[in-house]
């Protein structure tokens, strides 16, 4: 896979994305004036939200968020195809201090040399998390239950077969109208699974990340994210499959949020893999709507 081929497939997502605009335009409300009432505290909801620690971010949702993503993401040698995934990512708060949600997709892989591609589902992920808001000064703490579900096809590369539960623990910091600066860690117990007729044996993994946040005008905020999590399956198979499932996975992502709309938000996102367990490269857009 060559160092420019992924870029390809960045400018058809940002084509995709000039066009979302128009589609929502013509019901779409005006701009809040302010964006500090969207950074200052998790009890007043939240409209801007990490991208990779979306379920693990101490922060909670105004009420319901409800986004269709569309990724690209170039394979490496612990996860060996290239894929474009759509997904739809929902979160509610049913009360105060709780927040639920999930997510759930199809993709289409693309594979080298004999190993088997094609469409299929991805993994459902769910979760819950209970966020304690101004748990000290500008500060809000979460603790919560991350869960996947192996509903992807690992025949063509969408998934693991492996039934895995994150619990987690994070903070977020707000800095005046600044920054919110934010992290978390968590410990995931990894069932056994299976890749392309390749066993796995799975093990406790181990994640850790930092984020920020930057409102930088009225309707735009930037993100950056760091995300690693240890090997979740042991590094025993022959090679070439040595590596699948069991190398860790470190991303560094920068993102925006775009608040076009009184309710809805354009988002985008590129992230690069520091280590050969994550994707080597992978693009994001998306629209959510939240209220």
């Amino acid at each position: 896979m060559s160092v420019l081929s992924p870029f390809r497939p960045a400018l058809l997502l940002a084509v995709i994305a000039a066009g979302v605009p128009v589609a929502f335009g013509a019901d779409a409300e005006p701009a809040p004036a302010n964006p500090a009432t969207t950074t200052t505290s998790a009890s007043n909801g939240m409209s801007d939200r990490l991208f990779l620690a979306f379920a693990q971010d101490a922060a909670l949702v105004k009420s319901q968020w409800w986004e269709g993503q569309i990724e690209y993401f170039d394979g490496s040698k612990g996860v060996p195809t290239d894929a474009w995934i759509l997904r739809g990512v929902v979160a509610f708060r049913p009360v105060k201090s709780l927040e639920v949600g999930g997510s759930f997709g199809i993709g289409n892989t693309n594979a080298s040399g004999n190993r088997p591609d094609g469409t299929g589902a991805t993994d459902l992920e769910a979760y819950g998390k209970w966020v304690f808001v101004d748990g000290a000064p500008n500060t809000d703490f979460a603790v919560g239950l991350l869960f996947t579900i192996p509903t992807g096809d690992d025949t063509v590369g969408l998934g693991f077969n492996s039934f895995a539960s994150q619990a987690f623990g994070s903070v977020s910091y707000r800095l005046e109208n600044v920054a919110v600066i934010g992290g978390h860690v968590g410990l995931c117990l990894n069932g056994d699974g299976e890749y392309q007729g390749q066993d796995l044996n799975g093990k406790a993994s181990f994640e850790l990340g930092f984020s920020a946040l930057f409102p930088l005008a009225n309707q735009v905020s930037l993100v950056g994210e760091i995300q690693s999590q240890t090997a979740r399956f042991d590094n025993d198979n022959p090679s070439p499959n040595n590596l699948i499932g069991a190398e860790s996975a470190t991303q560094i992502l920068g993102g925006i949020n775009w608040r076009a709309f009184g309710r809805g938000m354009l988002r985008g996102a590129v992230a690069f893999g520091l280590t050969e367990g994550a994707p080597d490269f992978s693009v994001l857009m998306s629209y959510a709507y939240t209220f």
